[in-house]
């Protein structure tokens, strides 16, 4: 148990409104087991029951949502049951059981800290059921045997009045104030819900021949699976800040015309709705997952892994592990779609459908060498290959783009929308945007607000719903992306699966004192990452002032209405593999076993690790590529038996900062259709990892002279950038947990009373930070501590629980 009486403040700056935010973690739970029938029957069942209220704290990155912030409670309740029985047949055949029910429901964000109209309640009901034989077949055969059954269902829906009583944005489409951490309204990912089966076989078989452990075995497993996803219902909308808009330059006359309501501070639903529109998308369609086209086929996935390794010990003190596996699985990609001749100018002219993965061949070799004859310096190497699986979810969307008309929902920008509001200027052309004409592309200026789109959105929606609207969800003559003209998360014609080559090289050596010392070099390289979901058809692009998609722009209601007019509504993108990421780590660990009354442990690693860090540059996707992560990472725990029935264990977790890059938002120097801008002068993600303060000095002087008050390729003015007299980049992570228990014992009964400790030393743990260089108050300040959410790093808290055994 712990609450909030018991535990330090949980944000930054305490709130004279609510001082000390309500929060409680109450956990009872029981288990009992026993023989059934001697020496045959055993069980064993256990239940558990969490009731927790937590406190996020929402602290805005922009000035004038300042009035924003707060402490909100984040409630979780959940029942957790398990029941297993292991049977011994005879002395060559034992059995179990096991079933667990898994029950809960919460309310809170689906990511980071947002304001409360955007969380989600969650509701989650899960049964497992496992069976399990273990056959000795003879002295050298040994035969295991499991099943496996799970269901699990999920939904996913909107903060109500029930949970978020007067919240600003509450019933709001999803509103992200650009290039801030401020977001409201129904979040983009709900309503969802699943009901997902599996049913796994898995059979091993060991055979010990000589100096030979040989080992085959496959795994199989029937995965059906149906949902719903309405994402961005009724859409997912982006505002400029006041900020933004004053930092254009704009004439203070023209500011006042074109903008006549735009807010200095926000803290109603109008300020939202008077916000200038950015852009944004709309949910149009049937959300069933998968789409009705082929639902049979589309809804069950199959995979099949099967292996052979052999453990061969070539002398008392060398063992070679060699083996070999192979994977597959039936339904990571659309095979029964082809494309339409749409795409080709993006796909390609083989229109098949996307192939499949076959070679997924993984292969595993490595040796344990002794070399003393003490046998307390162990020498080992290793190499492998692994396979990583396709998340389920991203091949849905596509099912209903290439799909007949009217199967499943569709991402629709709001360029396929078209104006209704006389005086709306288009400030990057400054041109105006005509009654009946498209509205402009995403992160061009204009004087439309959040409210005005709104109201477009109402009254265009039905048609745009009849347009898409089933006709004949077998016929594939004419696909959905031929009338929306856009799309989301397609896939290319090839499209391997990411896998990763490990190398590691180690050392033991066992001290006195149960005391062993390991030194490790591990290498990981990962093949064949996702980049993203990437915009092939460079819809935001830019050529000599001139918006130049590959499939170029509708011009007019009639082109954008005819499904056969070879133009373009906005992006179409797919995901899109050919990343790196190269791993170096140098593991040390000190271990102590528990003897004398202790147990230690100590591990230390020093790591470089470089990614692709997203795609800020569409014509180089590797311009992003830099280091990531941490460099040191420091873990000790230890474990004592003290006199008098008392145990004291202690937790330290420490890890360094990761790099960062500042970046210039809604700037688009190149053309390439990106409006996030890393700082020029300095390489990808340097800070913290050689670049200084002093650097980004010197290069947001030189961004100034070069850049400031001309125009980027979208012909929107560049801002003049200031940084902050004071900042950070981002800042270390520490922790000292700390657990006393005193044990009661009488006979064979025994009472254990425990006291907990986390982060003892109410160490900060900073986060939040923004490394937007356009908003100049908030850059390098950190605008919350540590996740309170109950666990190690947040805000020092003392938990007590007690454990009665009889």
């Amino acid at each position: 148990f712990r609450d909030n009486s018991m535990a330090a403040y949980p944000a930054l700056k305490r709130d004279p409104f609510n001082p000390d935010p309500y929060f409680a973690r109450r956990n009872p739970g029981l288990w009992f087991g026993g023989p059934v029938v001697k020496d045959r029957l055993f069980f064993f069942s256990n239940y558990e029951y969490t009731s927790q209220v937590s406190v996020v704290t929402f602290q805005p990155n922009v000035a004038s949502a300042s009035g924003l912030a707060g402490n909100f409670a984040n409630p979780y309740h959940g029942h957790l049951f398990s029941t297993r029985a292991d049977w011994k047949i005879n002395d060559s055949h034992n059995a179990f059981v096991r079933y667990s029910h898994d029950q809960n429901r919460g309310f809170g964000p689906s990511g980071g800290a947002v304001l409360p109209s955007n969380w989600l309640r969650n509701e989650n009901f899960s049964d497992q059921s496992v069976v399990g034989v273990t056959s000795i077949l003879k002295s050298s055969l040994v035969n295991d045997f499991r099943f496996n059954y799970t269901y699990w269902r999920n939904r996913n829906l909107f903060a109500d009045e029930t949970t978020c009583a007067d919240c600003i944005g509450l019933g709001f489409p999803q509103l992200n104030i650009n290039s801030t951490n401020v977001t409201v309204g129904h979040t983009s990912n709900a309503t969802q819900g699943r009901d997902l089966y599996r049913f796994t076989f898995v059979d091993t078989m060991t055979w010990q021949k000589s100096s030979h452990r040989i080992r085959v075995g496959t795994e199989i497993e029937h995965a059906p699976g149906t949902g719903f996803w309405g994402f961005c219902d009724p859409a997912c909308t982006v505002g400029f800040s006041p900020e933004f808009m004053r930092g254009l330059g704009i004439p203070a006359a023209t500011m006042g015309a074109l903008f006549p309501n735009l807010p200095t501070t926000i803290r109603t639903n109008q300020d939202l709705l008077n916000l200038p529109f950015a852009g944004g998308v709309v949910g149009v369609g049937d959300p069933s997952q998968p789409p009705p086209y082929n639902v049979d086929k589309a809804k069950v996935n199959n995979r099949f892994r099967f292996y052979g390794q052999d453990a061969w010990k070539i002398k008392p003190r060398v063992t070679l592990n060699y083996g070999l596996a192979w994977n597959f699985e039936s339904t990571l990609v659309n095979r029964d779609l082809d494309k339409p001749q749409y795409l080709a100018p993006l796909y390609g002219s083989d229109l098949s459908a996307t192939e499949n993965n076959y070679n997924n061949f993984s292969p595993a070799v490595g040796f344990a060498w002794s070399i003393d004859k003490s046998n307390k310096t162990v020498l080992r190497a290793g190499a492998g290959i692994y396979w990583e699986t396709e998340l389920l979810w991203r091949r849905l969307e596509e099912r209903a783009a290439i799909g007949p008309v009217g199967n499943g929902r569709l991402q629709v920008p709001h360029t396929s929308f078209t104006n209704i509001f006389p005086g709306i200027v288009n400030l990057n052309t400054g041109q105006p945007v005509a009654i009946g004409q498209a509205l402009p592309a995403s992160g061009q200026v204009t004087n439309l607000t959040v409210g005005q789109f709104m109201q477009i959105y109402n009254q265009q929606i039905a048609a745009l719903n009849a347009q898409l609207a089933p006709k004949n969800l077998n016929d594939l003559s004419v696909r959905n992306i031929q009338l929306s003209k856009t799309a989301n998360n397609l896939y290319p014609h090839e499209y391997p699966v990411q896998h990763s080559d490990h190398v590691n090289v180690g050392v033991q050596r066992e001290f006195g004192h149960e005391t062993t010392v390991a030194v490790d070099f591990v290498r990981r390289v990962f093949v064949n990452t996702l980049l993203g979901s990437i915009d092939y058809n460079r819809f935001n692009r830019f050529i000599g002032g001139v918006q130049t998609p590959v499939i170029p722009q509708c011009t007019s209601a009639a082109q954008r209405n005819d499904p056969t007019a070879q133009c373009s509504n906005g992006a179409i993108t797919f995901w899109t593999p050919g990343g790196r990421e190269v791993y170096n780590g140098l593991l040390l660990k000190l271990d102590k076993r528990f003897s004398h009354r202790y147990l230690f442990t100590a591990s230390y690693a020093f790591t470089d690790r470089a990614t692709v860090n997203g795609i800020t540059n569409l014509d180089n996707y590797f311009e992003s590529y830099g280091p990531t992560g941490a460099r040191h990472l420091l873990n000790v725990s230890a474990l004592a038996d003290l006199p008098w029935g008392v145990q004291v264990g202690v937790i330290s977790a420490m890890s360094s900062r990761g790099p960062v890059m500042p970046t210039v938002t809604n700037v688009d120097l190149n053309g390439d259709g990106t409006t996030t801008t890393p700082i020029p002068g300095v390489s990808y993600n340097c800070f913290n990892r050689g670049c200084n303060a002093d650097d980004l000095v010197t290069a947001v002087a030189a961004f100034n002279q070069q850049y400031a008050g001309k125009r980027d390729a979208r012909n929107q003015v560049i801002p003049t950038l200031t940084l902050p007299a004071s900042f950070e980049f981002g800042d270390n992570f520490s922790s000292q947990d700390i657990r006393v228990t005193k044990t009661f014992s009488r006979r064979d009964d025994k009472l254990s009373i425990f006291v907990e400790v986390f982060n003892v030393f109410d160490v900060a743990n900073l986060g939040g930070y923004s490394f937007n260089l356009n908003n100049t108050a908030t850059f390098g300040q950190p605008t919350n501590r540590a996740s309170q959410v109950f666990g190690s790093g947040g805000p020092r808290a003392v938990q007590i629980g007690g454990r009665f055994t009889f």
